[in-house]
C-alpha cells in the first residue's frame, strides 16, 4: 500500500476514532491496540466507511484478532469477508461463508461416535466387514504404519 494511503487511513484513525491506544501499519495491514476491544467491530465498519468513501470504493476491509491487537488488511471487493452483509441478518450471514470446506468446525468426533454410529446403521456382513477394513486401515495410517 502506498505511503500516501497510510498516512490517509492513520490521520483518520487518530482524528476520528477514539479509544484506540496504538497504530501501527506493517506491510500495508494495519494494526491498532484498543483500549476496549469490544469497540472492534464499530471501529471496522468505521474504517471500511472511510475507505470505500475516501480512498477506494471497490475495496474492502477484512480484520483480525492478533493477540491483544487488531489487524487490518485493505483488500479489494471480492475478497472481502461478508461481515457487511446488508441488511446485516443472522440468517444471511453465519460467519462461516469465506471458510474453506475443511476449516468449517463440524463438533467433537471421535472412534466412539464412529462406532455408535454404526452401531445404529443396519449393514450386510459383507459392507460391515469391509467398513472394518477401511477403519482399521485409516487407524493404522494416522499411526505411520
Amino acid at each position: 500500500m502506498y505511503k500516501k494511503i497510510e498516512k490517509k487511513i492513520e490521520s483518520f484513525v487518530r482524528a476520528e476514532l477514539a479509544g484506540v491506544h496504538r497504530i501501527d501499519f506493517v506491510h500495508g495491514t494495519l494494526y491498532l491496540t484498543l483500549d476496549k476491544p469490544s469497540l472492534c467491530d464499530f471501529i471496522h465498519k468505521e474504517i471500511r466507511t472511510y475507505y470505500k468513501e475516501n480512498i477506494n470504493p471497490e475495496g474492502g476491509v477484512n480484520m483480525y484478532a492478533v493477540g491483544d491487537e487488531f489487524a487490518f488488511d485493505f483488500v479489494p471487493e471480492d475478497r472481502e469477508a461478508p461481515v457487511f452483509v446488508e441488511p446485516y441478518s443472522d440468517e444471511k450471514y453465519s460467519g462461516k461463508e469465506g471458510m474453506m470446506p475443511d476449516d468449517i468446525d463440524k463438533g467433537i468426533w471421535s472412534e466412539f461416535a464412529e462406532e455408535e454410529m454404526l452401531n445404529n446403521i443396519d449393514l450386510t456382513d459383507e459392507e460391515e466387514s469391509e467398513l472394518d477394513v477401511l477403519m482399521n486401515l485409516e487407524a493404522e495410517s494416522k499411526r505411520g504404519k
